[in-house]
């Protein structure tokens, strides 16, 4: 991921900010280090061969191989010209994604997000979920949450708004955000 920083407390280019930030809670990047990562986004057929593999690679080793849930990882929602893959890249290499699909009611659900273990603590998937959340603000949105995410999503506006499912080979719990709420605390 290429970026010029600002510390916004100097205003001096490519200085580091002089507070730490605190990445123990995921802080959004643009918050704290005055950096907002390029959001790539994409239905499957306009990705190049690089972002395809890459987006199946890191959704594979992180939702399969590290969340030890044997399953098949890819399937024909991401092929719905209307699912919309969205990631950050590390150059050529996601290091965060997620996808938006048409849940139930056609209503924009989220799911897939994850980002490579390196980067976490970046705030990399809170920038995609907040890109999600202000392109579509106007409207509610869903969520499929895996286990140990749902206050990750709470802290953007979701609300649980079902029992855990059995969804593709993973337990998740379903949220909604209602258009209501303001697009971001």
């Amino acid at each position: 991921m290429t970026t010029h920083a600002t510390n916004h407390a100097t205003d001096r280019p490519g200085e580091s900010p002089s507070w730490p930030p605190d990445v123990r809670e995921g802080v959004l990047v643009g918050d704290v280090l005055g950096i907002s990562p390029q959001v790539c986004r994409a239905p499957w057929s306009r990705l190049t061969p690089p972002a395809a593999h890459g987006l199946a690679r890191l959704r594979v080793d992180v939702l399969v191989v590290e969340g030890g849930r044997p399953r098949a990882e890819l399937d024909d929602a991401d092929l719905d010209d209307l699912t919309e893959h969205l990631w950050v890249a590390d150059g050529e290499v996601p290091v965060a994604c997620l996808r938006v699909v048409r849940g139930p009611g056609g209503i924009p659900t989220i799911d897939r997000a994850c980002a490579r273990p390196d980067v976490r603590r970046l705030g990399l998937v809170s920038a995609l979920v907040t890109d999600v959340v202000a392109r579509r603000g106007s409207g509610r949105i869903g969520a499929l949450a895996l286990p140990g995410t749902v206050m990750f999503f709470g802290r953007h506006g979701f609300e649980v708004c079902g029992p855990p499912v059995e969804a593709s080979g993973a337990r998740v719990t379903p949220l909604v955000r209602h258009p209501e709420l303001p697009w971001r605390e």
